[in-house]
C-alpha cells in the first residue's frame, strides 16, 4: 500500500439471530387463578359431596346402591319307589336304577312342583311325600318373590297346564329343570333328568310304556298354584 492513500474499509457485518420456529407462536400465558375455599364448604352446585375438611385434604363421598337381596334355591328329591327301584331295577330292566325320582324346588319358603294337577306349591316337605331322600343346594337368585310368582303364572298357562302332563317326557322334573335354569342359571342333576330315557332303553320298559304313558303323578298335599294369589 502506498504511503498517504487509505485502505478501503469493509462493509461492516452485522448478525442476525433468526429464530427457529416449530409451530405457532403461543401466545402470553394465562395468569394463574387462585382458588381458595373456606374449610368445610362445599363445590356448589356440579361436585356435590366434595369438601374441604381441616387440612385442606379432599374427600369425594360416591353414593353406593344397595345390594340385591339373595334368595337360596335348592332342589327336593323324592325316590317315589321307597327303594324298590335300587332292588328290582336290575332284575327287571337289566340295568341298575337308584330310584324312581320326584323333585321339586325350594325357594321364598316355599316348594313348587308340576304333576297331572298342573303348577302345586305347598311348606318345603309338606307333601304326604314326607321329607325328601336328597336335597341340592342349586345356589341363590336375586329373582323376588314377585316377579317368581309372575314367572310361575305365565308356564301355568301355557307349557306346564296339568293336561300337558306326561310320565316321560313333560313331568315334574322337566319343570323343575326350567324353573332352576330361570333362578340360578343351573341345571338340575342329569341322574335325574336322564331317568327316563335309561327305562325306555330297555326291552322291558319299552313294552310297559303304553302302560307307563297313562299314568299320571299329582303329589298329595299340595296347593294348586293360581295367578291371584299364589296359591288356591
Amino acid at each position: 500500500m502506498r504511503p498517504g492513500r487509505v485502505a478501503p474499509s469493509s462493509p461492516p457485518v452485522t448478525s442476525r439471530l433468526v429464530p427457529l420456529c416449530r409451530g405457532p407462536t403461543p401466545g402470553p400465558p394465562f395468569p394463574p387463578v387462585p382458588l381458595r375455599l373456606p374449610e368445610g364448604r362445599a363445590f356448589q352446585p356440579c361436585l356435590q359431596g366434595f369438601r374441604l375438611p381441616p387440612g385442606g385434604r379432599a374427600r369425594v363421598t360416591v353414593p353406593m346402591e344397595e345390594p340385591l337381596a339373595l334368595h337360596p334355591v335348592k332342589l327336593y328329591v323324592y325316590d317315589l319307589s321307597k327303594g324298590m327301584a335300587r332292588r328290582l331295577s336290575h332284575l327287571m330292566l337289566g340295568k341298575q336304577l337308584d330310584g324312581i325320582w320326584h323333585t321339586s324346588i325350594i325357594v321364598h319358603k316355599d316348594e313348587f312342583f308340576y304333576g297331572s294337577g298342573g303348577i302345586s306349591s305347598c311348606a318345603p316337605g309338606g307333601t304326604l311325600l314326607g321329607p325328601p331322600d336328597t336335597v341340592v343346594d342349586l345356589g341363590n337368585t336375586e329373582v323376588t318373590e314377585e316377579i317368581f310368582l309372575e314367572y310361575l303364572s305365565s308356564l301355568g298357562e301355557s307349557a306346564f297346564r296339568g293336561e300337558s302332563y306326561n310320565l316321560f317326557e313333560h313331568n315334574c322334573n322337566t319343570f323343575s329343570n326350567e324353573v332352576a335354569q330361570f333362578l340360578t342359571g343351573k341345571k338340575i342333576p342329569s341322574y335325574i333328568t336322564d331317568l327316563p330315557s335309561e327305562v325306555l332303553s330297555t326291552p322291558f320298559g319299552q313294552a310297559l310304556r303304553p302302560l307307563l304313558d297313562s299314568i299320571q303323578i299329582q303329589p298329595p298335599g299340595g296347593n294348586t298354584f293360581s295367578r291371584h294369589n299364589g296359591q288356591s
